[in-house]
């Protein structure tokens, strides 16, 4: 009804929209703050993130941090005379902040903005959403809070380390076992194991909060393993590197089968929160990487690993009907597949059975498959499309297959870098469009250079 009285999709009309609240954004000052401005830098990035701008996101979330300095939000400064409410509601600002900044920081490699080793701030009480009716129901924001509160004692126990490469094998231990303590001590309704679900009927964002908290807590504890699952078993990082290697696919196959559920219950109506696609992509990439590195075949649960990553390009196919990102996304993936003989025969194989979600109704095909306007651009890149009326002749609801590049097939399981790189994966080094993902996610991350071909 909206898209038929205003004359435009929801796309354009929220695109309208974050133009609009821009030019009104302009009349703000850096030295004439207000907590509305903050919320609305917030928002701002919230939207820019949602719409697969990853860049700008992150560049959104600095200008939010520093007005939120400005007004000493980080340190409970200036709360003299100001209601409960209102102090609570700085508190949860600060905290959405420290776990945008943490998240980012700790699985992007973008550079911390906010000082994460300055643990003083306060978390949110939560007081503010306490019921009188059902005095034992959490609040709405206690995932955010619990996620914050993660954060911090991680920051804490990774003490000087600046990254995951520099933590030895002792200090992985010490921070899993503490992960596995935080765990332990979640609210019965968000226990990753028989959680208790007695309330989803009557207040259904628990169930959307659960699936987004098992996924920021699988991905947390794979982060620390991502060096061993990226690398050849003759390449010794410490005298652990095999069981951290088996560990570590245990967390990956375990943050696709949360993924999954994330998935299921977010597509399509909300299929551009980041997470459902990041948490795919980022795991079935290393997963790929692993697989390459095995040339031996010794990797643990490996038809398993082959089977997630099946099952994560079929997700990401569908994400692609929606979002730039999860096109791009897709697109990378299927390429990477298609790039080594053992994954590329895997792939589809019919005697693999998978569980396809409810949603799935499509078989892969080859990249892009793209129906979303805000994509238009990045597609029309993708499959050549820059003769001036070429794009113009074809209608914006269906945009034709574009034809897979030919992937030379070798006999052996030997994977060649330079064969794949010459297919250009993700595009010309100008036409690169992963909605700014590709200046955050590094590829080289999968440590595929450093592969003996």
């Amino acid at each position: 009804m909206i898209e038929f009285e205003l004359a435009c999709n929801l796309q354009q009309l929220t695109d309208r929209f974050s133009e609009a609240a821009e030019q009104l954004s302009q009349s703000f000052t850096a030295s004439n703050t207000c907590i509305e401005r903050v919320q609305e830098q917030f928002l701002k990035g919230a939207w820019l993130k949602s719409e697969s701008k990853i860049v700008e996101s992150w560049h959104a979330l600095g200008c939010t941090i520093r007005e939120a300095q400005e007004l000493g939000i980080d340190r409970d400064a200036n709360i003299e005379g100001l209601s409960e409410f209102d102090i609570e509601i700085r508190r949860r600002i600060w905290a959405l902040l420290y776990i945008w900044d943490w998240q980012m920081g700790a699985w992007l490699g973008r550079p911390n903005l906010i000082d994460q080793k300055n643990l003083n701030f306060k978390l949110p009480n939560l007081r503010l959403d306490s019921s009188c009716s059902e005095p034992n129901l959490l609040s709405p924001f206690a995932h955010m809070a619990l996620q914050a509160s993660l954060g911090r004692r991680l920051n804490t126990i990774m003490g000087s380390a600046q990254s995951v490469d520099a933590l030895s094998a002792n200090e992985i231990i010490t921070i899993q076992a503490e992960l596995d303590k935080f765990v332990d001590e979640l609210p019965s309704i968000f226990r990753l194991q028989d959680p208790d679900t007695s309330l989803d009927a009557e207040h259904p964002y628990f169930v959307f909060q659960r699936h987004q908290l098992h996924t920021v807590l699988y991905v947390t504890k794979l982060d620390f393993f991502k060096p061993f699952l990226t690398r050849a078993r003759d390449d010794k990082k410490t005298d652990r590197d095999d069981e951290f290697r088996a560990m570590g696919i245990d967390l990956a196959l375990d943050v696709l089968a949360v993924a999954r559920r994330l998935f299921d219950h977010e597509f399509p109506i909300n299929a551009k929160f980041h997470m459902v696609v990041f948490s795919i992509f980022d795991t079935s990439t290393i997963l790929c990487s692993a697989i390459i590195h095995d040339r031996d075949s010794r990797l643990p649960r490996r038809d398993e690993v082959t089977n997630a990553i099946d099952g994560s390009l079929e997700m990401l196919h569908q994400l692609s009907m929606s979002t730039k990102l999860g096109a791009s996304s897709y697109a990378f993936l299927y390429k990477l597949v298609q790039s080594h003989p053992e994954l590329s025969r895997g792939a589809g194989r019919s005697k693999r059975v998978r569980k396809l979600s409810a949603t799935s109704t499509h078989t892969l095909e080859p990249p892009p498959l793209v129906h979303h306007s805000s994509s238009k651009e990045s597609v029309n890149s993708s499959i050549g499309l820059h003769a001036p009326g070429i794009a113009a002749s074809i209608p914006q609801a269906s945009i034709p297959l574009g034809t897979a590049p030919t992937m030379p097939i070798i006999n052996d399981f030997s994977f060649d870098v330079d064969q794949f790189l010459a297919q250009n994966p993700l595009g010309s080094a100008n036409g690169l469009d992963m909605g700014g993902m590709e200046q955050i996610w590094d590829w080289e991350d999968l440590n595929l250079d450093q592969f003996p071909c």
